[in-house]
């Protein structure tokens, strides 16, 4: 019995975009290391023990008391997938979805709480991916709720944060444009929040087997115009964390 022709398209492709170079082998010794940092980006912040200020251009003055955001995976993009990969799943019922436990060499699927009261440039280390040789072009970073497996649970546990099952904890101060006195926020969400990054050259090779890759949380952008009273406020927040990821500018 014959194959349907969307199978044997999709099996065509799938073979022209390994012959690009999409699909290679692994090659042992071949692996990238992967980080996470935070820092900020603007002026006029400042940063002291587990606390972070800025001033907003409404006039209001932010400080951040306590903050947790949960990173659940990392996905290399080889440079090939941006036309070959969606031509393929447009003809191929292959899934995409990933779970934290189904890792593969372009996947990290160890979730990670990363918290503020870390210092400003120390790098968090993420894990160690062994893709194909290649070029890889961007990186999927998700954000969503963390389980019991997460690492860094305990630390914000020591903190009196429960993160099991949340994504984003943002506790702080507010001082309005005029002056007063410091009104509070709580901002928690358990949605889920996807961006992907471009990244600065990364190619592994035989010659070239070993790099390391490091993201920047932009944490003076995660609030600089969201109000904090609406509806959602929290979601919208998220959106914003997963809109601040860079790569770091600092060579490893």
């Amino acid at each position: 019995m014959p194959l349907p022709s969307r199978i044997v398209s999709g099996v065509w492709l799938l073979g022209a975009l390994c012959g690009l170079g999409g699909c290679g082998e692994r090659v042992d010794g071949v692996h990238v290391t992967l980080g996470l940092e935070h820092r900020a980006t603007s002026h006029g912040v400042e940063a002291s023990g587990g606390e972070r200020s800025f001033t907003r251009t409404d006039g209001q003055t932010l400080t951040l008391t306590r903050g947790y955001v949960t990173l659940g995976s990392v996905e290399l993009k080889p440079c090939e997938e941006a036309l070959g990969w969606r031509l393929l799943r447009a003809v191929s019922p292959i899934g995409t979805a990933h779970a934290h436990s189904t890792g593969s060499p372009r996947l990290l699927g160890t979730p990670h709480v990363s918290g503020l009261e870390r210092p400003d440039g120390n790098v968090l280390t993420l894990g160690t991916l062994r893709p194909a040789p290649g070029r890889y072009c961007r990186a999927r970073l998700t954000f969503e709720p963390a389980d019991t497996d997460a690492e860094g649970l305990a630390l914000a546990a020591d903190s009196g944060v429960d993160m099991v099952g949340r994504t984003l904890w943002l506790e702080g101060t507010r001082v309005p444009a005029g002056g007063g006195e410091p009104q509070p926020f709580r901002l928690v969400t358990s949605n889920i929040a996807s961006v992907e990054v471009v990244l600065d050259g990364l190619t592994l090779s035989e010659e070239e087997p070993v790099a390391e890759r490091t993201f920047v949380l932009a944490w003076d952008r995660w609030l600089a115009s969201v109000d904090l009273e609406s509806q959602g406020a929290a979601a919208t927040v998220l959106d914003t964390v997963a809109r601040s990821v860079a790569m770091s500018s600092v060579a490893p």
